[in-house]
């Protein structure tokens, strides 16, 4: 009886020893989570739910889709993004959903990547609609978002309630003075506006109608088209029995490259041409032909020779891969930077670094006032033998504008 007394004794006296031990091994200054957190992650996952099917698709390859898996390839290709806290570089992995152009889908997905997959970062949406859709969503989770397609006078109010969402495009505050600049200083005289009936079009129209009303130039045309228009050449003809010297499109890409084509099929060339949203990449110079763009006008100036330190190279590497010009490749490395100076994945003391500190990025040094992105390379550019040439603002001007806009080659005898 002693001797079992005894062994029962010694067996408490080593299961005491054994749990001191381990409790000598825990951090009591950190929560459970927190320690378990201080295991470096395999992968950063990172997900985005946008148009890879329906009729926003190509806007959305081109801006956004193409520019993450060259950043993803290139990061991964150096062992992924360094995360002081862990002392090593982690690779990325890009989870991207199809929301097929619709909105509905964006959020569901959206909220999917967040709560079931659980991704550590969030990229946005295209589209101005699709991105005030998933804003506050995203806020509610506290997954920081930079936009980059989304393009809106109402943001900076809305932004108050959504801390967690970050705008980079230039905005029609800018951009629509810049264009009614442009045409005062080439001498227009009349121009017709035609525009998309959604929140893109009309917000963009609603200040133009302001800033116009302030010129001697006239607007005999302001009329807008659904966005399923199969057919624009009864709004061509309108515009061209107007004999005006300006046309400007607020329109998406399928828009914008129809309007291109029935322009040049009915042999109607004004002096002064702004299509909408597209002209700035390559496909829209390719789907023509260089002389078919030529002394097009578009918004959002990014060309290879801005000059900032790797802009050069991104646009070769891109080009290389996909044989076209780059859209947004600045926020993610936004996210890289904002990574290495909070020293880990925590997403809330990187959205305060996002919104406080300034990036160097291949579009010059960025920084954001109340959400909104201050730095952007161009509002306006022509497209000039080839090659896009930034217009205003006039100080960040590469050539001097045509005017008027040259024939298409199909005018040409």
């Amino acid at each position: 009886m002693r001797k079992k007394r005894v062994l029962t004794l010694f067996s408490l006296f080593c299961a005491a020893l054994m749990l001191a031990s381990m409790l000598l091994m825990v951090d009591w200054t950190k929560p459970a989570q927190a320690q378990a957190a201080d295991k470096a992650p395999d992968k950063i996952r990172i997900g985005c739910a946008i148009c890879l099917s329906g009729p926003f698709a190509i806007g959305a390859y081109l801006s956004q889709v193409n520019p993450y898996n060259l950043w993803i390839e290139q990061t991964n290709a150096k062992g992924g993004i360094y995360v002081p806290k862990y002392k090593k570089r982690i690779p990325v992995e890009l989870i991207i959903y199809d929301d097929r152009s619709d909105i509905e889908t964006t959020v569901k997905m959206a909220e999917k990547l967040m709560l079931q997959d659980k991704v550590d970062f969030m990229l946005p949406p295209w589209g101005t609609a699709w991105n005030f859709a998933v804003a506050p969503v995203a806020n509610r989770y506290k997954h920081f978002m930079m936009g980059i397609t989304v393009s809106s006078p109402m943001l900076a109010e809305k932004l108050k309630a959504t801390p967690y969402f970050f705008v980079v495009l230039g905005q029609p505050a800018r951009l629509v003075p810049s264009t009614v600049a442009l045409m005062q200083e080439l001498g227009v005289k009349s121009v017709a506006v035609i525009h998309i009936s959604d929140l893109f079009g009309l917000e963009h129209v609603d200040i133009f109608k302001e800033k116009i009303g302030a010129t001697d130039i006239k607007m005999p045309i302001l009329q807008s088209y659904p966005p399923d228009i199969q057919d624009m050449s009864p709004l061509i003809k309108r515009v061209q029995a107007e004999n005006v010297d300006a046309f400007i499109n607020y329109g998406y890409p399928p828009h914008t490259f129809m309007l291109n084509k029935q322009l040049m099929a009915l042999r109607y060339n004004p002096k002064y041409f702004q299509n909408g949203v597209g002209v700035q990449y390559a496909d829209y110079r390719d789907a023509f032909g260089a002389p078919g763009v030529d002394g097009v006008v578009g918004q959002w100036a990014l060309t290879e020779k801005m000059p900032y330190p790797g802009a050069k190279e991104y646009f070769e590497a891109y080009q290389k891969k996909y044989g076209k010009e780059p859209g947004a490749y600045a926020t993610l490395q936004i996210l890289e930077q904002a990574i290495q100076k909070v020293g880990d994945l925590n997403r809330e003391k990187i959205r305060d670094v996002i919104a406080t500190e300034t990036f160097d990025t291949i579009i010059g040094p960025m920084w954001f006032k109340d959400n909104i992105n201050q730095q952007w390379p161009g509002d306006l550019a022509q497209w000039q033998n080839g090659v896009y040439e930034v217009m205003m603002p006039k100080e960040f001007r590469t050539a001097k504008p045509m005017y008027p806009k040259p024939d298409w080659p199909m005018l040409k005898e």
